[in-house]
């Protein structure tokens, strides 16, 4: 059935009382059901809000209640002067303990870009997990992966410098982050230790992520070690929380890519 129809199918219904349920709440829930149904396709641009507003006819002002939650909880991707669409396809990462989390994303049109490398003061995070003194300088990576022309991970990073001295000039001739641990000598390490929460967008996560401020996030707080259990990376990562699954593996790294399990919900 055409997007258009199904919705107006939906639209058609008659609102309950809204001392049951207020109309914009109503409205949200039949636009969730053309979500999880994939009437409204991944990617797919929605109707004019004038043109949603007449199909459920409500005013403008209501219709947009909707459609801000949605977007707030990343199910829906305001494009300035373009228009609403319906959030990228979920991306899949694997988390291993020896598999970097931009390294580890089970989509082939993923693309990582590294966004900075500077030299600066060591987080409090770094400071203690590299056993450095107030002041100390890191090299200070933020990064993130685009799925096509949508964000759907930002990563801060910092790196031990005594450890990583020609981490600058790997990044200058576009080597990949996996190429520093090369070029420093360290062939293989471990994700110590792997922290994951809820929170929700800040303003400029909000931007770079193209989600609204306060979209429900999952955030990441790891650290790396090489084979002689030193620190040697601080990572803090956040991924909208309509944007991924996560799959936690013990065994070879690419058990993911197989896996015997059902995938997870496109939504909930």
């Amino acid at each position: 059935m055409d997007a258009i129809e199904e919705l107006r199918r939906l639209a058609s219904t008659a609102y309950l009382n809204r001392s049951d349920r207020p109309i914009w709440l109503q409205i949200y829930d039949r636009i969730e059901v053309a979500l999880e149904s994939g009437t409204l396709a991944e990617g797919e641009k929605l109707p004019g809000e004038d043109d949603l507003a007449t199909l459920f006819g409500v005013s403008r002002i209501t219709l947009r209640r909707a459609l801000d939650r949605h977007q707030r909880e990343g199910r829906l991707q305001a494009r300035k002067g373009v228009g609403i669409f319906v959030r990228a396809p979920t991306v899949r990462y694997l988390v291993h303990r020896h598999e970097a989390f931009n390294e580890a994303v089970c989509d082939d049109a993923a693309e990582l870009k590294i966004l900075s490398l500077v030299r600066k003061p060591a987080s409090a995070a770094a400071i203690r997990a590299f056993s450095l003194a107030e002041g100390e300088e890191v090299f200070a990576m933020r990064s993130a992966i685009v799925v096509g022309a949508t964000p759907v991970y930002l990563a801060a990073k910092e790196f031990r410098i005594d450890v990583f001295t020609g981490m600058e000039a790997v990044v200058a001739r576009g080597g990949s982050i996996l190429d520093a641990y090369a070029a420093a000598g360290i062939p293989r390490y471990v994700r110590a230790e792997t922290r994951i929460f809820a929170d929700f967008a800040t303003e400029a996560e909000a931007g770079e992520l193209q989600v609204s401020v306060g979209a429900p996030l999952l955030r990441s707080r790891s650290f790396n070690t090489d084979l002689e259990n030193r620190v040697i990376e601080v990572n803090a990562g956040c991924w909208p929380m309509f944007a991924v699954e996560l799959v936690f593996a013990s065994g070879p790294a690419d058990i993911a890519t197989s896996s015997v399990l059902d995938p997870a919900p496109r939504r909930s």
